[in-house]
C-alpha cells in the first residue's frame, strides 16, 4: 500500500506545492525578452542555463530554500566561468588577512560583472514571483502586472511581445488551476481523494482550454487597432505624433504635415519628400551581410531637391531581368578604362519579413548570382542611379551579389575635370536647385571652397566643413527654426538649428556642392552595421578597430544603421561617395600602401562611431529601470501586505477612535461581504442568526465557528457597554477559521 501511495504523494506535492514555481519561471522568461536588443548573447546563454538549473531544483525540493538558492547560485557561477574568459588569480596568501581575501574576491568578481548580477537577479525574480503568487489574489496580481509591463514595453519600444503576453496568460491560467486544486484539497479532502483517483478528469479539460487560449493568442493574425492606449490618445490629443523607435528617418516627430509611409519600425522605409524632425533609435536587426569588403549598403538615389526633401526623377531607364543574366550589369556612363576596381562579393540574409523596394549592396552591382524571393522576374536594374529595384516591393529571403567598386585614387581625381555641357550623361538633374534656395547658402559654399583649384578638393572641403561645424544628434532642437512652414531645410540646418543627423548633413552637402557646380546626388541605404567579432574583442579588453576599408566579415545591419550620404560625379571615374555626417567615415578601397586615416575632427569625438551606438548605451537604462522600479514597488507592497506588523499598524490606523464593539460590528460586515463573494448570500428576509444557522447546516464542520461568530456579534451589537479586546479577538478567531475553510 505504501509503494502505491508514494508515487501519488510525490506527484501531488510536485503539482500542488512546486509546479507554480515553474510557472513563475515561465513568466520571468517572457519578461526578460524586453532586453532582447540590450543584452549580449552570452548573457542570455548564462541566464537560460541558470533558469534551467532553477527549474530542476525547484521541482525536486519543496523546502530548504537556502539550499536550493545555493545550488542555483553555484550553477550561475559555473555557467559564467564556462561562457566568459575569466583570468584566474592567485589564492590569498592568508585567509585570515581581510585585505588579501578582499583583493582575491574583487579580482574575480569584477570579471563576472555584469553577468553575475543579472543572473542572480533573474533567479531572485523567480523566487519573488513564486512567493507573491502563493495565494490566488497574489497570483492574479503577478499575472496582471506582468501583462501590463509587457504591454507597456510593446507600446513604447520596438519589440513584438504579443506572443510573450500569450505565454503569460497561459501560465496564469495554469497557476489559478493549481491554486484551485490546492484549495479543494484543503477544504474538501474527501472530494479531492475521489478526484485524485481520476486525474485525467481534472487535467484534460484544463489542458484543452488553456492550449486553445495559447494557440489563439500566438497564431491569431494582427487585427486593426480598435482602442488606442492612453499614452497614444493623450499624445495625439496634444497634436503631437507618438514617438516610434525607428532608425534614421523612421517616424518623424514634430511633423504634422507629412507622415512616413511603410512600417513605423523600419529605419529605411521613410518618406523623403519632407526630411527633418527627430527619431528614436531602433536596434532590431534587418539583415546580415557576409562580405569580402567593408562598405555602405546602397539602396536608392534621389536627385530632385525641393527645399523640403527629395524626389525621384521621372521615367528612369530600367533594364529588365537583372537576375539570371550572365553578362555584367552595365553602367551609364561606363567607367574609363584606366579606373581600377575591385570585386566585392556579398551574401545578404534578410531577417525581416517586410517587403522591400530594392536590393541593398555595395555600389555599383555588377551581377546577381543567387536570389530567393517571392518575385524574382520583377527585378530591374537602373544603370544610371545604380539601383536594383523591384517592379513592386517584394519579400526577400537571401541573395548574393557581386559589386565592382572603384579604388579611390585621390591624385587622379584631383586632375579630373567634369565639363557641364559636354559630359557622357545629362548632368542637369544633378545640378538642380530650387529658385527658393536662400542666397546665403550659396555664399557659404563659395566661402568655404574659395582658393581651391579642383573639384575633388572642393568636395572634400565641404565634407570636412560639415563634419567639424555641426554636432550629431537624433533629436535636433527644431524650436530654433524661425520659419518651419515654408523655410528651406538646408538653410535652417546651416544657420538656425545647427545640429542634426545624417539627413541634414547629406542634404546640406548635396545642395552646397551643387551651388558651386559639382554634380551631386543624394543616396540612402544602410551604414556598415556591427561586426560581432569586433564587439567581442572590445568587450574583453581587445584593441578596437579604427574605421578602415578592408574589414571582410559578417555584419549585422539594424534599423538604427539606416543612413544617407552623397555621391559626386567625376568624368570618366564615375560617382564617388562622400560622408559629411559628423562621426562617420565612408568605407572606400584605397590603392595599395595607402591607409585611410580615422576621423579626428573635434565634433566626431563626441559623435557615435556607428549610427545610434552612443544612444544605445543610454536607452538600455529605460526598460531596465522601469522593470526594477516596478519589481521594487510590488515587493514592498506585498511584503507590507503579508507582514503581520504592517497589518496590525494598518488596523490601528483604520480603527482609530472605534470601540471594540464597533470594530466587531465592522468585522461582521466584512465577513458577510466575504461570504457573499464565495456564493453564500444573505437573503433580504433573513436575520443574521437565520443566515448563519443556514450556513452552519450547510457546512457542518464550520457550525461551531458560525455559532461563535454570531454569539460574539450579538453581544457587541446589542450590549450596553463598549466591549473589550477579548470579545474582538474571539470574533476574529472564528472569522479567520471560516475564511480559511472557505
Amino acid at each position: 500500500m505504501m509503494k502505491l501511495r508514494m508515487p501519488r504523494e510525490f506527484w501531488r506535492r510536485l503539482v500542488l506545492e512546486r509546479f507554480h514555481r515553474l510557472l513563475a519561471l515561465i513568466i520571468v522568461l517572457q519578461l526578460i525578452q524586453c532586453f532582447t536588443d540590450y543584452w549580449w548573447e552570452e548573457t542570455y546563454s548564462i541566464v537560460y542555463g541558470a533558469l534551467a538549473v532553477t527549474a530542476v531544483t525547484e521541482l525536486l525540493f519543496t523546502r530548504k530554500f537556502w539550499l536550493r538558492f545555493l545550488i542555483e547560485f553555484l550553477a550561475a557561477i559555473a555557467l559564467i566561468l564556462w561562457k566568459i574568459p575569466i583570468v584566474w588569480g592567485e589564492w590569498p596568501e592568508s585567509w585570515r588577512v581581510w585585505q588579501d581575501v578582499r583583493r582575491f574576491i574583487s579580482f574575480h568578481a569584477e570579471q563576472m560583472h555584469p553577468f553575475i548580477e543579472m543572473t542572480v537577479g533573474v533567479v531572485l525574480a523567480v523566487h519573488i514571483l513564486a512567493w507573491l503568487g502563493a495565494r490566488r489574489a497574489g497570483a492574479i496580481f503577478v499575472v496582471v502586472l506582468s501583462i501590463i509591463v509587457m504591454a507597456s514595453v510593446d507600446s513604447f519600444f520596438p519589440l513584438e511581445l504579443w506572443h510573450n503576453i500569450a505565454w503569460i496568460v497561459a501560465a496564469g491560467l495554469i497557476w489559478l488551476v493549481i491554486l484551485h486544486l490546492r484549495q479543494l484539497q484543503a477544504r474538501h479532502p474527501d472530494s479531492w481523494e475521489a478526484l485524485a483517483e481520476r486525474p485525467l478528469d481534472i487535467a484534460f479539460p484544463a489542458v484543452i482550454i488553456i492550449a486553445l487560449v495559447l494557440l489563439a493568442g500566438i497564431f491569431m493574425p494582427r487585427a486593426p487597432v480598435l482602442l488606442e492606449d492612453p499614452y497614444t490618445i493623450w499624445t495625439e490629443a496634444q497634436g503631437r505624433e507618438v514617438p516610434a523607435f525607428a532608425g534614421e528617418g523612421g517616424v518623424e516627430k514634430n511633423n504634422p504635415v507629412v507622415k512616413p509611409s511603410g512600417s513605423s519600425l523600419s529605419g529605411y522605409s521613410r518618406d523623403d519628400r519632407k526630411i527633418g524632425g527627430g527619431f528614436q533609435f531602433d536596434y532590431s536587426p534587418v539583415m546580415t551581410i557576409t562580405t569580402s569588403q567593408r562598405s555602405y549598403w546602397r539602396g536608392e538615389t534621389k536627385s530632385i531637391y525641393t527645399g523640403k526633401g527629395w524626389g525621384d526623377r521621372k521615367n528612369p531607364q530600367l533594364i529588365g531581368s537583372a537576375y539570371g543574366n550572365k553578362a555584367d550589369l552595365t553602367l551609364l556612363p561606363e567607367r574609363a578604362a584606366g579606373v581600377k576596381t575591385i570585386e566585392v562579393v556579398q551574401t545578404v540574409t534578410v531577417l525581416r519579413k517586410d517587403k522591400i523596394p530594392v536590393l541593398f549592396a555595395a555600389g555599383p552591382v555588377a551581377s546577381v548570382s543567387e536570389l530567393k524571393s517571392d518575385n524574382n522576374p520583377g527585378l530591374k536594374w537602373n544603370p544610371e542611379e545604380w539601383e536594383l529595384r523591384w517592379s513592386k516591393p517584394s519579400r526577400v529571403e537571401s541573395y548574393t551579389v557581386v559589386s565592382k567598386v572603384a579604388v579611390l585614387d585621390e591624385d587622379a581625381l584631383r586632375k579630373t575635370v567634369t565639363p557641364a555641357d559636354n559630359s557622357n550623361i545629362d548632368l542637369a538633374p544633378y545640378l538642380q536647385l530650387p529658385d527658393s534656395l536662400p542666397q546665403r547658402v550659396r555664399d557659404l559654399a563659395k566661402e568655404q571652397t574659395s582658393g581651391l583649384t579642383n573639384d575633388y578638393d572642393r568636395a572634400k572641403k565641404l565634407e570636412k566643413f560639415l563634419k567639424n561645424s555641426f554636432p550629431y544628434t537624433n533629436k535636433p532642437d527644431l524650436t530654433r527654426q524661425t520659419n518651419r512652414a515654408t523655410g528651406d531645410v538646408v538653410d535652417a540646418f546651416l544657420f538656425e538649428i545647427k545640429e542634426g543627423y545624417c539627413d541634414y548633413f547629406s542634404t546640406s552637402f548635396v545642395v552646397m556642392a551643387r551651388s558651386i557646380g559639382l554634380p551631386t546626388r543624394w543616396v540612402k541605404g544602410y551604414a556598415t552595421g556591427v561586426d560581432p567579432s569586433t564587439q567581442e574583442r572590445e568587450r574583453f579588453g581587445g584593441v578596437p578597430d579604427i574605421p578602415n576599408p578592408s574589414g571582410a566579415g559578417t555584419y549585422t545591419v539594424r534599423n538604427a544603421d539606416a543612413h544617407s550620404w552623397a555621391e559626386v560625379y567625376f568624368e570618366g571615374y564615375g560617382w564617388v561617395p562622400f560622408e559629411p555626417t559628423s562621426g562617420f567615415s565612408v568605407p572606400q578601397p584605397l590603392p595599395e600602401g595607402e591607409v585611410l586615416q580615422p576621423d579626428t575632427d573635434p565634433a566626431a569625438a563626441t559623435a557615435p562611431v556607428e549610427e545610434g551606438t552612443g544612444e544605445k548605451n543610454k536607452n538600455w537604462l529605460v526598460p531596465t529601470g522601469a522593470v526594477v522600479v516596478v519589481l521594487i514597488i510590488v515587493s514592498l507592497v506585498f511584503v507590507g501586505y503579508r507582514s503581520r506588523r504592517a497589518q496590525q499598524l494598518w488596523s490601528r490606523i483604520r480603527n482609530r477612535g472605534n470601540t471594540p464593539n464597533q470594530r466587531v460590528v465592522r468585522e461582521m460586515e466584512r465577513l458577510l461581504s466575504f461570504l457573499n463573494r464565495q456564493g453564500l448570500r444573505r437573503e433580504s428576509h433573513e436575520t443574521i442568526r437565520e443566515t448563519f444557522s443556514r450556513f452552519g447546516n450547510k457546512f457542518s464542520s464550520l457550525r461551531t465557528d458560525f455559532e461563535g461568530a454570531l454569539t460574539t456579534f450579538e453581544q457587541a451589537r446589542y450590549g450596553h457597554d463598549n466591549g473589550n479586546s477579548q470579545l474582538l479577538q474571539q470574533f476574529n478567531e472564528a472569522a479567520t477559521k471560516i475564511r480559511k475553510a472557505l
